[in-house]
């Protein structure tokens, strides 16, 4: 005879409670908005300069450099590329493009030192700008649409300073890492919804001229070999003037990151962030909804185990129960999310992938301490 006694009670009500409350402490239902399309009528477009700075990237230049230089922009642009005086194939593709009016390349020299070049490059094109609105991206990424210039000056307002794109991996990468950034990019953009903005994940972000030139810049992370995006945002992010342009024609796809891209990505950023401000205020939601996530399967599986040691069949039952709800409720919201942001990852992965998430921040955290910390910058001292 089957018998249910308190602790059977108890114990079965939290790990159902905990099944039905958690899927809900989740960045797949607090998910960001999307710009609606918006009318131009009214609206004057600015004259806007876009940098790229390729390296050894010849082949991503002979593929996407059309992709910006072909927008439909209705006012003066210009794509400034900053290349690497040695790199004799980018040179290559540069000269068949030169005809263009709306293409300036300019080289950076070999002997730069004590400084990102990365950064270097940035700088020389902003200077190179003739223009107040200047948009930063790689040829690693392509714009999605002709009209993606347009829709990310439709943001370049009197009140905005800085503009924030969104960049997607293009489907040759692998699930799990385009369900990693989709993440990532889900906090990050509803923070600069909310007028919180921490670090830029695109590849794509536009700045005013005169801001970088009062601000000196990347002063004070020269020496840091990676984090652009990340730096620029944090340190120009104002209150009430920063806009985030995420409608689908606003968006770019980045080419399938290498390995070693992928694994760098995340040991740089773990070095970057700890000169990052508001970093506690960014990492709190992430550990909330990690916690809840773990804490949810750890009751699940202590309640099984429990109730098979005891006997109390009827335990166990009710941590069967709370697995199949919490499976259909977290499925059901990532696969809502995943449809609403046109990205085709099965959403039977979502359970495997979320809890693997943490487990691989920690392998990388493990890498970091072990890494040599001049690896990071480009002052070795």
């Amino acid at each position: 005879m089957i018998s249910i006694d308190n602790i059977t009670i108890i114990c079965g009500a939290v790990v159902l409670f905990l099944a039905i409350v958690t899927p809900w402490i989740n960045i797949f239902i607090r998910k960001p908005k999307m710009n609606d399309d918006e009318s131009e009528d009214d609206f004057t477009f600015p004259p806007i300069s876009v940098i790229i700075t390729p390296h050894d990237n010849a082949a991503e230049l002979d593929k996407n450099l059309s992709l910006f230089l072909n927008q439909d922009y209705p006012a003066d642009f210009k794509i400034i590329v900053v290349a690497w005086k040695s790199d004799s194939d980018d040179e290559d593709v540069l000269k068949r493009y030169g005809s263009n009016p709306h293409l300036y390349a300019t080289y950076i020299p070999d002997s730069s030192r004590y400084m990102s070049r990365k950064k270097l490059a940035v700088t020389i094109g902003v200077k190179a700008a003739k223009t107040e609105w200047v948009v930063m991206t790689d040829i690693t990424s392509r714009p999605d649409s002709d009209q993606w210039l347009k829709n990310i000056a439709r943001h370049c307002t009197e009140g905005n300073h800085l503009v924030v794109g969104y960049t997607r991996y293009d489907e040759e990468t692998s699930d799990y890492r385009r369900f990693e950034r989709l993440m990532t990019d889900f906090y990050l953009m509803r923070e600069t919804q909310k007028d919180k903005t921490y670090r830029c994940n695109s590849t794509c972000l536009a700045f005013r001229k005169s801001d970088f030139n009062h601000e000196e810049g990347f002063r004070g992370n020269l020496k840091y070999l990676r984090g652009e995006y990340d730096f620029m945002a944090n340190k120009y992010a104002q209150p009430m003037s920063v806009a985030l342009a995420n409608n689908p024609d606003a968006w770019m796809t980045e080419q399938e990151p290498t390995d070693k891209e992928w694994r760098n990505k995340h040991l740089f950023y773990m070095e970057d962030r700890k000169h990052l401000q508001h970093s506690a205020r960014h990492r709190l939601p992430i550990a909330i909804d990690q916690t809840a996530l773990h804490l949810n399967y750890v009751a699940i599986i202590a309640a099984a185990v429990f109730g098979v040691l005891t006997q109390r069949w009827i335990l166990v039952a009710a941590a069967g129960l709370a697995l199949l709800l919490t499976i259909i409720i977290r499925t059901a919201i990532a696969a809502r999310a995943f449809r609403d942001w046109y990205t085709d990852i099965p959403s039977w992965k979502t359970i495997p992938y979320e809890i693997s998430v943490s487990w691989h921040q920690i392998l990388y955290r493990l890498r970091y301490k072990r890494a040599d910390k001049n690896d990071f910058i480009s002052h070795k001292i």
